[in-house]
């Protein structure tokens, strides 16, 4: 929906941008405002954990989310390992 405009579930393209997907807590504690959604590395927690904030679009039609990436996660091929699809056509056995 981010790079078409249109919602690949119903094709409608009427979307919503949030571009900070946050806590919906109705009890945050002391914190006065909410907290922003994180995509948190399992593995790495703590001081030295690895996390991108999210930005969301959403079709006003039929409810359809999509969650992306504000900035590029670090690959150490461990927590975060980077998938790529073959090059070439497709195999034929």
């Amino acid at each position: 929906m981010k790079a078409t405009g249109t919602c690949p579930k119903c094709l409608c393209t009427a979307l919503w941008y949030v571009e900070y997907v946050g806590n919906n807590d109705p009890n945050p504690g002391t914190q006065e405002k909410a907290l922003q959604f994180q995509l948190a590395v399992t593995g790495k927690l703590g001081p030295d954990g690895t996390s991108g904030r999210l930005e969301a679009y959403a079709c006003q039609q039929c409810g359809y989310v999509e969650l992306y990436l504000k900035e590029r996660l670090p690959v150490d091929g461990k927590h975060i390992r980077e998938l790529r699809r073959p090059q070439g056509p497709p195999y034929r056995g």
